[in-house]
């Protein structure tokens, strides 16, 4: 074969049975706005802290002046994860979802970002339907995906368009998008600034939660595995920051406070996919619900952080086989198969790769397993057979507690 193609990584469901370093996340947050200073259209910039936006010539005040929320977003992503960095994508505000893949000046400047996988996208035109946005966002994963570019996530932004009734609103997890997560979720202290954010979400409240957290974490835990030097030495992590005034309440993007929300429309919205923000009884702060995807809930990627810890692994095992491409295999003389010194090579490579993945608690463990029948002289590709053994996530306790006479 000549092309340069090289590893060919084929994504495998099933293996997981449910019940019926945040070094590794780079962010991409897309929001539309208008050019303003030296922000120019489909150019990513490399922010390191909100002040490198505000030397670009946008600040929280350029926000309200133009009715936007670039300011805002980017914000909300450093607050809640200040010791990483961030690429921000101004786009035109007439844009939607379904034409961002369009758009060669888009699909160009993310291949720009050097392995970029996490994708916010917010304050565009709103398709005509939750579905269309979202399934469109899917084709966009799957294109560049052909490119060998791996996206863990795209946070869509679900306004409050989408989401008018609970009762009538789409089940995402019947939208076979793996890879496509949506936010329903608003500070209403934001929305009420002005009625422009009336029916935003917080697209940059999420990529903020997402990155400050391991690729194996859920965005909606309590606590995070890594505190940031700013939150060291805290029992927990919350969207909540009532020095500056931040998700001391919470609602969907229509609107309706999570106050308001009964315990079974809570459990529906979850249920179908949808992503908010609301709080535990009796408990501080305020959280992310989880971090649903638009597909099966008994699917292996029915979750972010089954998403990232495949495309982390698909990452590493083909950047460590890729300086073997083209290279000699030796055959065993007596059947023309590959050679066990050959097997014994190959599992040596990826095996170490991934034991840092084990190492980093990304997986529990792994296995590999290389056919022995494979022809030596072939132009096919050879096949490795990857298992990963995932960790759990604790979505609910259930406690039995009662009294008795004696223990």
């Amino acid at each position: 074969m000549g092309n340069f193609t090289g590893v060919i990584i084929n994504k495998v469901n099933g293996g997981l049975v449910r019940d019926t370093d945040t070094s590794d996340r780079i962010i991409l947050l897309v929001v539309g706005g208008s050019e303003i200073g030296k922000l120019e259209y489909y150019k990513p910039e490399n922010l390191n802290d909100i002040t490198d936006l505000e030397a670009l010539g946008w600040d929280d005040t350029i926000d309200l002046e133009n009715k936007e929320l670039v300011h805002y977003h980017t914000s909300e992503v450093f607050r809640l994860s200040p010791e990483r960095s961030l690429y921000l994508m101004l786009v035109p505000k007439s844009e939607k979802v379904s034409s961002l893949l369009t758009k060669e000046d888009f699909v160009n400047a993310v291949r720009t970002i050097n392995g970029v996988n996490t994708i916010g996208i917010c304050s565009l035109t709103a398709d005509e339907t939750i579905t269309v946005a979202v399934q469109e966002a899917q084709k966009m994963v799957n294109k560049f995906r052909e490119d060998h570019l791996y996206i863990d996530a795209v946070i869509l932004e679900g306004v409050g368009k989408y989401i008018n009734a609970i009762a009538d609103a789409v089940d995402l997890r019947k939208l076979d998008a793996e890879n496509v997560s949506v936010v329903i979720a608003q500070d209403p202290a934001r929305a009420a600034k002005d009625e422009a954010y009336r029916t935003h979400a917080a697209v940059g409240s999420a990529l903020g939660m997402l990155s400050v957290r391991y690729v194996h974490e859920n965005m909606g835990s309590v606590d995070i595995e890594n505190h940031p030097r700013t939150a060291k030495g805290t029992k927990d992590y919350p969207l909540t920051d009532k020095l500056n005034g931040l998700w001391l309440d919470a609602a969907l993007s229509n609107g309706k406070p999570f106050s308001q929300l009964s315990v079974s429309d809570q459990k529906k919205l979850t249920e179908q996919g949808y992503i908010f923000v609301g709080s535990f009884q009796g408990y501080a702060g305020f959280f992310f619900s989880n971090s649903c995807t638009c597909t099966e809930a008994d699917s292996d990627y029915a979750y972010i952080e089954y998403n990232a810890v495949w495309n982390k692994a698909a990452r590493i095992i083909r950047n460590t086989l890729l300086p073997r491409v083209r290279s000699k295999v030796k055959a065993d003389p007596s059947t023309g198969y590959i050679s066990n010194t050959t097997i014994s090579s190959w599992d040596a490579l990826v095996k170490s790769a991934l034991e840092t993945m084990v190492t980093s608690e990304d997986i529990a463990d792994f296995d590999i397993y290389i056919n022995p029948k494979q022809m030596a002289v072939s132009d096919k590709p050879f096949n490795i057979k990857v298992k990963l053994v995932a960790d759990g996530i604790v979505h609910e306790f259930e406690i039995d507690l009662g009294f008795t006479n004696k223990i």
